[in-house]
């Protein structure tokens, strides 16, 4: 895929911001313009927390200690926190894991994209009104004229993930950061919630980061992807060539544990990811790990491109 890059991470650090156990190290990667690059992992290996550190929203005591995170030739990072939020909402938006939480349940979900178009588009009351039934029908709201007098416990989950699109819309952003955004939603409204993804990212050319522990999703939606593990990214390539013939263990552990056809068992990976400040010296996934080396107990493998395109953190490729 060609294509100018939006965003490139470099580096990044992350962690506790008074004891300084880091949760996320020396992440590198990029995303092109109109792409869709998927970040895949287990629960607790920090991919939600590094969508957060992208639109500068992580959680009080947590904070960013090293690194750039460039939109076009400028680090964000460098930013005052007063700009950075103006590029919040308008440069790179975000739909959250759980939409019921993240909309204000005393407002209509029409008051509330209406904020962020008045805010971010210098619209009038009027115009917002009228521009946020344009954006609910664009996402497949039906009726999205008496939708907007809805509040969200009004709703159903598949709609609330709607307007939550619809919101992040608003603002005409380069980049949307997608957090399990299917997540809790049944199998149909999964594939519509999908396809309106790539609806979108084709007709707009928007970039989406997109964030999942669900492969089949990442299979069907994304261009390319990375993998990662207790707070590292240990592999990354096209999605094709990720599924056809991934290179590190534990990209192959979790390809392994996805249901096949004419699978009656699946496979599972035994322990869990360990946890920050309780990580191995060497190699994060060592001691879950059945190819590991008496080296990878001590000494952390390199990040490196083995075929272009392909990344891959392991001393056995």
């Amino acid at each position: 895929m060609s294509g100018n890059i939006l965003l490139q991470v470099d580096q990044l650090c992350f962690g506790y911001t008074h004891s300084k156990v880091p949760i996320g190290e020396k992440l590198s990667f990029f995303v092109r313009e109109a792409e869709i690059f998927a970040l895949v992992g287990e629960s607790g290996c920090g991919k939600s927390l590094t969508g957060l550190c992208l639109i500068d929203l992580l959680p009080r005591g947590i904070s960013i200690f090293s690194g750039a995170i460039k939109v076009g030739a400028q680090n964000i990072l460098d930013f005052s926190p007063q700009h950075r939020r103006l590029l919040r909402g308008k440069t790179i938006a975000m739909v959250f894991q759980d939409p019921m939480t993240a909309l204000n349940p005393v407002f209509t979900v029409g008051d509330q994209v209406k904020e962020v178009l008045v805010l971010h588009q210098g619209l009038s009351p009027k115009e917002a009104w009228e521009r946020a039934a344009e954006l609910f029908y664009m996402v497949g709201i039906p009726s999205p004229k008496e939708r907007l007098r809805s509040y969200p416990h009004e709703l159903s989950g598949g709609m609330r993930q709607r307007v939550m699109l619809a919101m992040a819309l608003a603002g005409q952003p380069q980049l949307l950061i997608a957090d399990e955004p299917t997540t809790a939603l049944d199998v149909t409204i999964q594939a519509q919630i999908l396809d309106l993804l790539q609806e979108i990212r084709q007709k707009q050319g928007l970039s989406v980061f997109l964030i999942s522990h669900d492969l089949g999703v990442v299979a069907e939606t994304a261009d390319r992807a990375a993998v990662m593990y207790a707070g590292r990214l240990v592999e990354e390539a096209k999605v094709e060539e990720l599924f056809k013939a991934p290179k590190h263990p534990y990209t192959q552990a979790l390809l392994e544990a996805l249901p096949r056809p004419g699978v009656k068992r699946l496979a599972s990976l035994p322990g869990r990811v360990p946890p920050p400040g309780r990580r191995p010296k060497g190699c994060k996934f060592a001691d879950r790990c059945v190819l590991a080396l008496s080296c990878c107990q001590e000494e952390e493998p390199p990040w490196r491109e083995i075929a272009p395109g392909h990344k891959v953190r392991c001393f056995r490729v």
